[in-house]
């Protein structure tokens, strides 16, 4: 089962997660050799994306809670919370990936025990996952960060250079691959498989053209349309790859539509059952101690069964052959007495060969002892004891491994219940393991943006920042719907889907929005000014000889103004389209869509406890709501809970 990525692993995900460049960082965290750090992409909201030193680089929805906050995790938010992630980028053909954040840069190494720095512009090392010397470098705070020696890049490889390598082993082409150009024993396998080259086969052996096909098919499969699949052998996940490969044609796979997607849910599962097996250690440690003990009571009951069933059978066969025993017993008795044991046994065999049916029951004379065969069963009598006291020894005998019995069955149970006992504690636990995976949903178009729903039903979008104000106003005003604007710079553009039919109370509220979501808000102001306008009065053309930036508009004619509009606003859960939103938005909007919603003002509680706040009046209310997702919907700046309405 595969435990890391490889190099062509790392390359076709980096591709993928340039889509998440120009996402900010939220928060960071660690533990162990894993790094977290949650962003915020504008339009798309959370993003997680995992570091593991030496194994993985993804986006992941697998999630450790409750974690403490380490050295590593604080000198990381020190340096590049808030920061905006502006590109990420394989370093040649390496599994190392490197992370820019301004002008901070996060290294994953991907290889053997792997590492996680951070560096500064000009490469010098600020803090690392582990510190560590080795022959040709160092991890040391203040030294410059330097890469390992890398091998030859299998993109950027010309023919030349490549039969140059190849030429140089005197081994097997499919070991000549694997060791020239880091693409790893798998890749090497399916390049000869689908060149129709004999893996065994020495390089000696091989034709230029030969090596030419082999040349070209590894650039075509390192070139390969992506189709993301985790590969299967029965219910065991066997391998994860971004490509469809021959070599695992007999094998069942199944598809994604990101590498990032197979990768999260590959490793998510080994995570989680890393996880479970962590917090279950001892219990299953217990659980195994009690099953072997469970498996010797099991024995011990079948033991004391037979000895209670043989001794009891004894017993009865005495009493069920009494008179030829007794008379056997006390014949022996007699004899060993007066002639000795030695000559007891000569004449019980004289007598054996002359065919007497009593000397053949005789299997064995002792001093002592004496074995009977009755009824097929050999049975052991003391010859100094009568019938009835050797019967009684069988009963006492077997009456002793009855006893045993009902304790070794009575602990057999107790222990089968302390079993049961700690499994159902196993359960529990794994219930509440600290990864837990993100069920994201797929969001509205309209959630990208600020948004509500009217009173009336009219849906109202507008920016929150220069990029969506830009969309908001050029992809998604038509000439049915209304533009409304606040008085003030940092106002979101708001737009009145089929505003045109709308009443006043739909203008009075969007304009209210506008308000609300604007700078007036963390600045903390009780009031403000609005206007609405007809689409056909917003323009991108500016003035002559003035410039209008990224998000700006330029509005013509006559504007419909509301003054002193009130900065207040309501959050409550609304269903739309069968699905429960969090939505934000004047009062009276959200008392018409929702049956219990709280209203929030301007104020000094930091948004980020007001979120808090909100969500435990959601959780009261029997309402699951991630943090990020209050988060989206409300105002810029602090706030203040005015009243909650049940």
């Amino acid at each position: 089962m595969k435990e890391s990525m490889t190099s062509v692993d790392v390359k076709y995900v980096v591709e993928e997660l340039k889509g998440i460049v120009g996402s900010r960082v939220d928060k960071v965290y660690h533990e162990d050799n894993e790094v977290r750090i949650k962003l915020h992409k504008a339009g798309e909201g959370r993003v997680d994306l995992v570091i593991e030193a030496g194994k993985r680089v993804h986006v992941t929805t697998y999630i450790k809670e409750n974690l403490q906050p380490t050295a590593f995790a604080m000198l990381l938010r020190k340096h590049i919370s808030g920061k905006f992630l502006t590109n990420i980028e394989q370093r040649e053909f390496d599994r190392i990936v490197i992370l820019h954040f301004g002008e901070y840069k996060l290294i994953a190494e991907l290889f053997g025990k792997g590492n996680i720095v951070l560096v500064n512009n000009d490469w010098e090392i600020i803090g690392a996952l582990r510190y560590e010397e080795f022959k040709d470098r160092r991890i040391k705070p203040k030294v410059r960060y330097e890469f390992p020696p890398t091998r030859e890049n299998p993109l950027k490889i010309s023919f030349e250079r490549f039969l140059q390598l190849i030429k140089e082993e005197d081994t097997e082409i499919v070991r000549a691959l694997a060791r020239k150009l880091s693409i790893g024993g798998l890749y090497s396998e399916e390049t000869l498989l689908r060149a129709g080259i004999e893996k065994t086969r020495k390089v000696g052996e091989l034709k230029d053209e030969e090596l030419k096909r082999i040349y070209e098919t590894m650039l075509n499969i390192l070139n390969s349309e992506k189709k993301p699949n985790i590969v299967f052998k029965g219910k065991e996940m066997v391998d994860v790859v971004p490509i469809d490969l021959v070599w695992y044609s007999n094998y069942e796979k199944k598809f994604y539509d990101s590498f990032s997607r197979a990768l999260d849910e590959y490793f998510g599962r080994l995570t989680i059952e890393k996880a479970k097996r962590k917090r279950t250690q001892e219990l299953e440690e217990k659980k195994k101690a009690l099953e072997i003990s469970l498996k010797r009571i099991e024995e011990q009951i079948k033991g004391f069964e037979k000895e209670a069933r043989e001794n009891q059978e004894k017993g009865d066969l005495l009493y069920a052959n009494y008179t030829f025993v007794k008379e056997i017993l006390e014949s022996i008795r007699s004899g060993v007495k007066k002639l000795g044991v030695e000559e007891v046994k000569r004449r019980v065999e004289e007598a054996k060969k002359k065919g007497y049916s009593w000397a053949k029951s005789i299997a064995e004379i002792r001093d002592d002892s004496l074995i009977l065969i009755l009824d097929g069963k050999k049975v052991r009598l003391n010859i100094n004891q009568s019938l009835e006291e050797n019967a009684e020894t069988f009963y006492e005998k077997a009456k002793r491994a009855r006893q045993k019995l009902e304790g070794a069955k009575k602990a057999y149970e107790e222990t089968k219940k302390k079993i049961e006992n700690i499994e159902k504690e196993i359960t529990e636990k794994e219930q509440t393991i600290s990864v837990k995976k993100l069920e994201k949903r797929k969001k509205k178009w309209f959630e990208k943006f600020r948004w509500f729903i009217s009173s009336e039903g009219f849906l109202v979008i507008g920016g929150k920042d220069a990029t969506t104000n830009e969309i908001v106003v050029k992809r998604y005003m038509d000439e049915n719907d209304l533009y409304c604007h606040a008085d003030i710079w940092g106002a979101p553009h708001v737009v009145i889907k089929d505003g045109q039919k709308a009443g006043e109370k739909t203008i009075f509220e969007a304009c209210q929005f506008a308000v609300s979501m604007s700078r007036a808000w963390s600045e903390g102001l009780a009031s403000g000014d609005a206007y609405w306008v007809y689409p056909s009065q917003v323009s991108k053309q500016a003035p002559a000889g003035e410039y209008l930036p990224k998000g700006a508009f330029m509005v013509y004619g006559k504007r419909n103004w509301l003054h002193g509009i009130p900065l207040k606003l309501a959050v409550g859960i609304v269903d739309y389209e069968g699905e429960n939103l969090v939505m934000c938005g004047p009062v009276d909007a959200v008392k018409a869509h929702a049956r219990r919603y709280i209203v929030i003002r301007p104020g000094d509680t930091k948004k980020s406890e007001l979120v808090k706040r909100i969500k435990k009046i959601f959780e009261k209310w029997g309402y699951k709501v991630p943090e990020e997702d209050i988060m989206a919907v409300l105002p810029p700046g602090g706030g203040d809970i005015m009243e909650v309405v049940e």
